[in-house]
């Protein structure tokens, strides 16, 4: 193509035309690329309005389900939030407080100008004493009764005048169960100090002022330590601290002595109980104080008591014990006496009998009637007489002889006691029984008296009927009690010491023979085991002697 045929105004007018077509190109192009971006800003703010709806409706459902009543107000005082749970508790609709003063809504008219002022210097300085911070104060309801609210204030800056929401709880209940506690504690008989975990005294009753001689505004707010004595306040955050690191009912300082101090000055010693108690606050103690001065004093002259005591009984058991040392070597000497007297009186009076009997015989003829009873008499006397010094020289013997202790067949030392009897046991129709008897430990010759003496008398001491003699025996309390019953006579009650003593006899010889050494003989070498013997009976029942023996050892 050749341009040479072109003139200038040619060239000028398609210059204009190619220029032309490129700005409405480029024209084109840019009112195509702004309907796109106004597309995708409608379409974000559309996705903006959704989130917006979503999360108010999220809000919503949050204030909605809350259990406390949500209340929301503008930078004006003016309710602009409203909750269903605010509705509950103060009888108002959330269409009726809307744009309201919240001040003429649920703020009692005392406090309200308190509320004015308030609000009005944070608007202006900042300064405030309500937000952020949880407070108990008095709230109203739509019917003008007033009740104890729990409330927390927080500010919302996502606006450009400042708006507030507060969340209220009706602590009413919680008041009521306060209350309750403060009486409960006020009434009790003990010094009642509560404490939280900072030391502080949050509580206390009338005992304690009495006790510590405090108002009870001196009080609350105080350390606790102000009621502890200065030489014991060192130690005692340390105990306090241990406490609420693990917490549980206990006494406090068990084992040591504590004491209390009176704003006088003077100390006196108490009794402390810890009790750990939940609060809003958290974890406090209740201290229960109990004034020991009189129980103090009480201990300390029973302990004075106690020594003067146990010094005259150490002086009584030595006099005791000294008299005890005279009597054995009195009783020892009685013995040996006795011994040696019923030893030397049986030749001299063996000789009497003998020429009593000799007279008898070879002058018989020569003397009359009366004289030869006379002789009987003294015949029978000195026979009489020889019985008592041989029995007494037993009973001597019991005491001055040597027993061994050795472990004893009862079993087989019946049988033994039975043969030597069989004479008797035959001619008085008896019938001995017995259970299975223990080994005891015995000296088996002196046992071996005590069921020959028994059975004797058992046998003696019958009634009409023949005898029925039963011996048995039961462990108890490490020892063995052995018993030998019989269907007798019997023995009433007030004798049952007297029959134990030596030539102590209920009947005359005419009646029974014998003379009243064998059951005395029995209760020494029982005791000389470190037994009882004893009896029980009743006039024509019978008796029963039982006697303790220490058991065997086992092997």
């Amino acid at each position: 193509m050749h341009l040479s045929g072109y003139n200038p105004a040619d060239w000028v007018g398609l210059g204009i035309f190619v220029v032309t077509g490129v700005w409405i190109s480029l024209f084109a192009e840019s009112l195509h690329r702004a309907k796109h971006e106004a597309e995708y800003r409608l379409a974000e703010r559309k996705l903006a309005d959704e989130a917006l709806k979503e999360s108010e409706a999220r809000k919503r459902a949050i204030l909605e389900s809350a259990l406390d009543s949500v209340i929301s107000i503008d930078h004006e005082g003016r309710v602009i939030e409203f909750n269903q749970a605010a509705e509950g508790t103060f009888g108002y609709t959330r269409e009726s407080v809307f744009g309201k003063p919240i001040a003429e809504l649920i703020i009692p008219p005392s406090l309200r100008e308190r509320h004015h002022r308030g609000f009005a210097r944070y608007l202006t300085t900042g300064e405030t004493s309500v937000i952020g911070k949880r407070l108990e104060i008095t709230a109203m309801r739509a019917d003008g009764t007033e009740f104890p609210v729990e409330l927390t204030v927080t500010q919302v800056r996502a606006t450009p005048q400042p708006t507030f929401t507060a969340f209220i709880r009706d602590i009413t209940e919680r008041k009521q169960a306060e209350e309750q506690f403060r009486l409960v504690v006020e009434a009790a008989p003990t010094g009642m100090v509560m404490v939280n975990g900072e030391g502080s005294i949050l509580l206390v009753n009338m005992q304690v002022e009495k006790l510590f001689g405090y108002e009870r505004s001196e009080l609350v707010g105080q350390p606790i330590e102000t009621l502890v004595p200065a030489r014991f306040r060192g130690q005692h955050p340390g105990h306090r601290t241990g406490f609420f690191a693990a917490p549980s009912p206990r006494a406090m300082g068990a084992g040591r002595d504590l004491y209390g101090l009176r704003k006088d000055g003077n100390e006196f010693p108490v009794e402390i109980g810890l009790n750990p108690i939940e609060t809003p606050d958290g974890i406090a103690v209740m201290a229960s104080i109990i004034d020991i001065t009189e129980r103090k004093r009480s201990e300390t002259e029973l302990q004075d008591l106690m020594r003067t005591l146990e010094q005259r009984v150490a002086e009584r058991t030595k006099a005791l014990a000294e008299h005890a040392r005279e009597l054995a070597r009195s009783n020892a000497d009685l013995e040996k006496f006795a011994y040696a007297s019923s030893h030397d009186l049986q030749e001299p009076l063996r000789m009497v009998t003998s020429y009593m009997q000799l007279l008898e015989r070879r002058y018989k003829s020569q003397l009359d009637k009366r004289a030869q009873e006379y002789i009987g008499y003294a015949v029978d006397g000195a026979f009489r007489m020889r019985t008592l010094i041989t029995d007494l020289l037993t009973y001597a013997r019991v005491g001055a002889e040597s027993l061994r202790y050795v472990p004893t067949d009862c079993s087989a030392l019946l049988t033994e006691c039975l043969e030597n009897l069989k004479f008797s046991i035959k001619d008085s129709g008896a019938r001995v029984t017995c259970d299975a008897l223990p080994t005891v430990t015995a000296d088996p010759t002196s046992l071996a008296q005590v069921f020959q003496n028994l059975l004797s008398n058992a046998i003696k001491y019958r009634r009409a009927a023949p005898p029925h003699i039963h011996v048995a025996a039961e462990r108890k309390d490490g020892e063995v009690v052995l018993s030998v019953r019989d269907n007798g006579i019997g023995i009433d009650p007030e004798y049952f010491d007297r029959i134990f003593i030596i030539f102590q006899r209920l009947h005359t010889n005419a009646e029974y023979s014998g003379t009243g050494v064998g059951l005395a003989i029995c209760k020494k070498i029982i005791e000389r085991h470190g037994g009882r013997l004893w009896v029980d009976s009743k006039p024509g029942e019978g008796s029963t002697f039982y006697f303790t023996l220490p058991a065997a050892e086992e092997a």
